[in-house]
């Protein structure tokens, strides 16, 4: 009972602020693995859905997402957790939204059942217009389809 106790403190303590990251590992398009205040956690960028790694552009995204991150300063901000257990939030570097530039450059979809931030729409209208990333395939299928379809 106390190791439960702890770790939902220790969780509640940065769920829903700012935290920086470090020793970030890329798991794919839209989820990372990262050490936060000295305890691994992995995290799912809220808003978005990457292609799936066995799915088209999916090792794309991964790179793009690795490139992005390596060995920068990241910051997490949390809006808590999903029923994986993983923290759901935004990354930032710097002032830039890692979120955003995922779907600005073409390696993720706007996740439409959990879209807030209706700009993203904006910048996904953009990438394909400009055929940017996964825009560039013939008929690309979104990864929550795919994964019905799996």
């Amino acid at each position: 009972m106390k190791k439960k106790f702890f770790f939902l403190f220790f969780l509640s303590s940065f769920l829903f602020g700012f935290t920086s990251l470090e020793n970030i590992r890329v798991v794919d398009g839209d989820t990372i693995r990262a050490q936060a205040k000295g305890k691994e956690i992995k995290i799912r960028l809220v808003e978005i859905d990457a292609p799936e790694m066995n799915q088209p552009f999916g090792a794309q995204s991964k790179n793009f997402l690795n490139r992005l991150l390596y060995e920068k300063e990241v910051t997490l901000i949390a809006q808590g957790e999903d029923r994986y257990g993983r923290v759901l939030g935004n990354l930032f570097l710097n002032e830039l939204n890692v979120n955003m530039l995922m779907v600005k450059f073409g390696f993720a979809w706007v996740y439409d059942e959990y879209a807030k931030n209706s700009s993203l729409y904006e910048y996904q209208d953009q990438a394909k217009a400009k055929n940017l990333g996964l825009w560039q395939a013939e008929d690309p299928i979104a990864p929550w389809v795919w994964r019905k379809q799996k």
